[in-house]
């Protein structure tokens, strides 16, 4: 049966799937890389478009092959780990990181600026705001498209907009100063890597189930149709992020004198709406950031609460929007630097993982024995992202045990697991094509 969204509402699915991919983060990491790479702007802009805004297409592509869930693109592991790896991947991206971080990076950039006081009280009382919002917005997931498809996205665009089109206002002259020592060896591979850091490759195994789900609501349920419009949704989200990350990296690279010796890209657009537009243009980024936060927190709120009630018939789809958000208000009040700082090292160990799922879903129909390669693969890439997440621990034990690691390409960039992951994959291919009576296809 050929089923077929209208424009109308394919292009406000595509602006909703932008809106929640662009959380703050993604609004703070190019204006930083801009000005660091300096004339080698592009060149770092390249390499972060690769992982910033390929990967999460590639993961939305993936779960739309497979289904719209992240059950099905684990399917070749034991259920018990199927269910282990999802329930943590939700709780860390959903309830206790991502979404309280979104929150905090709104009420340090859109809202601490204009109070006297930042403290644990004033916090609290925005994230009850906040997150009682995003609680509201998220009841009804088939509505997404209403809310943020055709509401909150066109006023971030148009705000994004006049943002990403400040170089152009500037007066003066806009020389590019050469790039840091960082990116001078080779601009392109840390733009990658600047990319790979930004973790929507997470999101957009979560926000798979969010987009078939609104599908489902406009009368979308062939496999085909899903498939086809959820690409099309996901290439107008990655269009449209594409060209919020060029502006900003172009908007970073001409700040120098405007905003000289920054700590972070949160300066950089602070400093440069200022100048340009005064006290209005801080109304603006505030307007901005929040409006990114908020669409992010919905669609993160909105994944987690989907893949939860799937996985139990115990608790409602409504109620666990109602202890997710509640939880993300408890955790917010921790402050943004605690929250980033007591995860960092459980995120180095998911992404790895996450990665590796994606590029098995693409090939596996290449796969001659799926579950050899997918539970060989990934348990090579967990254990390598265990040595990455444990070079955070100071100890000399622990150095002379990592020692033999340092050997391995990508080690400082905490990319020890890519080159043994890929590996494995070609030597589990042959495995399967050598020994074809070893093929197994029954699911555990």
């Amino acid at each position: 049966m050929h089923q077929r969204l209208s424009l109308q509402n394919i292009i406000g699915m595509g602006f909703m799937v932008f809106a929640m991919f662009l959380g703050a983060g993604n609004l703070i990491f190019p204006p930083m890389a801009g000005q660091l790479a300096g004339v080698e702007v592009w060149q770092a802009a390249a390499g972060f478009l690769l992982t910033g805004v390929g990967l999460p297409l590639l993961g939305i592509i993936v779960i739309a092959k497979v289904g719209g869930g992240f059950n099905e693109i684990t399917r070749e592991l034991p259920r018990s780990l199927v269910v282990f790896i999802g329930s943590i991947i939700f709780i860390i991206i959903g309830p206790v990181y991502a979404v309280p971080r979104t929150g905090m990076v709104a009420y340090e950039i859109g809202f601490s600026p204009f109070i006297d006081s930042n403290d644990a009280i004033s916090r609290f009382g925005y994230s009850v705001v906040f997150f009682g919002l995003s609680w509201y917005l998220s009841l009804y997931p088939g509505k997404l498209l209403e809310y943020i498809g055709k509401i909150i996205t066109p006023a971030l665009i148009v705000l994004l907009a006049v943002l990403g089109s400040a170089p152009f206002f500037q007066t003066s002259e806009q020389i590019l100063s050469p790039p840091t020592e960082s990116y001078a060896d080779n601009a392109f591979i840390r733009g990658f890597l600047e990319g790979y850091m930004t973790m929507d490759a997470l999101a957009a195994l979560m926000f798979g189930i969010v987009i078939v789900t609104n599908l489902k609501s406009h009368g979308i349920t062939s496999s085909s149709s899903l498939f086809r419009h959820s690409v099309i949704t996901g290439l107008i989200a990655a269009s449209g992020l594409a060209l919020v990350y060029l502006s900003l990296f172009n908007l970073g690279a001409t700040s120098h004198e405007i905003a000289p010796n920054p700590e972070n890209g949160a300066q950089i657009l602070s400093s440069y709406v200022h100048v340009l537009f005064g006290s209005t243009g801080s109304i603006l980024l505030a307007a901005v950031v929040t409006l990114a936060c908020l669409t992010t927190a919905i669609g993160c709120i909105t994944a987690a609460s989907e893949y939860f009630s799937e996985l139990t018939n115990a608790v409602s789809y409504k109620t666990l929007v109602g202890i997710i958000s509640s939880t993300c208000v408890i955790f917010a009040t921790l402050g943004l630097n605690q929250i980033i700082e007591l995860f960092i090292p459980v995120l180095l160990i998911l992404y790895p993982v996450c990665i590796a799922l994606i590029f098995l879903g693409l090939i596996r129909t290449l796969l001659p024995n799926p579950k050899l390669t997918y539970r060989m693969t990934l348990v090579i890439a967990f254990l390598l992202s265990l040595v990455d997440a444990a070079k955070n621990i100071q100890h000399p034990v622990m150095d002379l045990l990592l020692t033999p690691f340092q050997l391995l390409p990508g080690h400082d960039a905490n990319l020890s697991w890519a080159l043994p992951s890929l590996i494995c994959v070609l030597i589990t291919i042959l495995l399967g094509k050598i020994y074809p009576t070893a093929l197994n296809e029954s699911q555990s």
